[in-house]
């Protein structure tokens, strides 16, 4: 089957960026969403916890299926849990403002929304293991843009047409990556091309066995979740996090728009970064950044050291999303790939859930200040795992 690649790249970024689009629309937007429809601020954190929390259980079992089955290729499966997604939206749009059935409805959006992220990272591992040319970095660079404009736009619509105007949103964005992944060709060869093991033992891994397979791999990912509990618990409460040291909502908007342009470059020049050091000093690096970034905002006293801090996105979260999907699809076995994304993007996930539970604990308790002094503390913990792990070979 020839390929024209230009577009089949074309259509992976427009994947990349309806993702990250609905991303924005679906969690980003959650709180003023449910704020809307009647919640407290209390029950949205743990309705948005639960829901990483499946997520994290359902990704690995999900991309199992991709990994195992002749019958549902990586792309139908995408595409199935985008339709359950899309109805959830439209019930969402639909059902009345009892508290049970938003919160069941959206915790169960949010669920699908987590498990379909390691898929549209694995298709491009998918068509470069098939010797297809896709560049990682620049579509998801693209899924970067898409977040930002998104979020934008969404923000001037939301004061416009109010807060249903967030569910239509999701529709219509999940609808284009609904009809993207199903545009994009499916290699008949993928299959048969695949090697098979020659021990039995290794041909069904559950997650168990996974695990004892790769032991560095899931130690750096010991390592991968203080980096990212710091990451969200710094993002969640960023506005105290500014507000300490004199700034406010406005410079907080300020010093999140720098962190996004600094990204952009990196993801951009990743294919040509990937060529000359091993994904998994590139990961090492990017812990590095993580650590670094995290005493930044300890020792930040204004706004301008905040600012500063912020820039250093570039060679810690900019560098670490693609940088980790080379190193899982380097580190794993064929039969493992999908699954390793999935396992892979759990953990930062993970790192979510304990960022939001447990950073709004620490400022009730200690304050702002004690929350910075842990966050450093879990990112340098972070760092020295991934380091020690990262480079090791099972």
């Amino acid at each position: 089957m020839k390929l024209n690649t230009r577009k089949l790249m074309i259509q992976y970024c427009i994947l990349q960026g309806s993702y990250w689009a609905s991303f924005c629309v679906i969690y980003a937007f959650a709180t003023v969403f449910l704020l809307s429809r009647g919640f407290e601020s209390s029950m949205i954190g743990v309705i948005i916890a639960a829901g990483n929390i499946l997520g994290v259980v359902l990704q690995p079992m999900v991309a199992s299926i991709a990994d195992r089955s002749e019958k549902i290729s990586l792309h139908k499966l995408t595409a199935m849990l985008s339709v359950i997604m899309i109805l959830l939206l439209v019930l969402l749009y639909f059902v009345p403002n009892g508290l049970l059935a938003v919160a069941v409805l959206f915790l169960l959006t949010d669920t699908f929304l987590q498990v379909i992220q390691p898929l549209i990272n694995s298709v491009s591992v998918y068509y470069v293991n098939q010797g297809v040319s896709v560049d990682f970095g620049s579509a998801r660079g693209i899924g970067s843009l898409s977040y930002a404009a998104a979020s934008y736009i969404l923000g001037i619509v939301v004061e416009k047409f109010g807060t249903r105007s967030i569910l239509m949103t999701g529709i219509l964005v999940a609808l284009v990556l609904l009809v993207t992944v199903l545009s994009m060709p499916v290699l008949s060869s993928s299959a048969a091309s695949r090697p098979k093991e020659k021990e039995p033992e290794q041909n069904d891994a559950g997650l168990l066995v996974f695990a004892g397979r790769y032991k560095n791999f899931m130690l750096t990912l010991a390592g991968i979740t203080l980096l990212f509990t710091f990451h969200n618990m710094n993002n969640a409460y960023l506005i105290k996090v500014i507000e300490n040291v004199g700034g406010t909502s406005a410079d907080m908007g300020r010093m999140l728009s720098i962190a996004a342009v600094t990204e952009l470059p990196v993801m951009f020049l990743f294919s040509r970064i990937s060529k000359h050091f091993k994904s998994s000093t590139l990961l090492m690096v990017s812990s590095a950044f993580f650590a670094i970034r995290a005493a930044g905002f300890m020792l930040a006293g204004n706004v301008m050291t905040m600012y500063l801090a912020a820039m250093l996105q570039i060679g810690s979260f900019a560098l670490y999303i693609p940088s980790s999907v080379y190193y899982v699809n380097e580190t794993m076995l064929d039969q493992d790939k999908f699954k390793g994304q999935a396992v892979m993007t759990a953990t930062n996930t993970l790192g979510g859930v304990f960022g939001s539970l447990f950073g709004g604990f620490l400022i009730d308790n200690a304050g702002v200040g004690a929350m910075n002094t842990v966050c450093f503390a879990m990112a340098a913990a972070g760092a020295v795992l991934v380091f020690l792990f990262a480079g090791r070979h099972e």
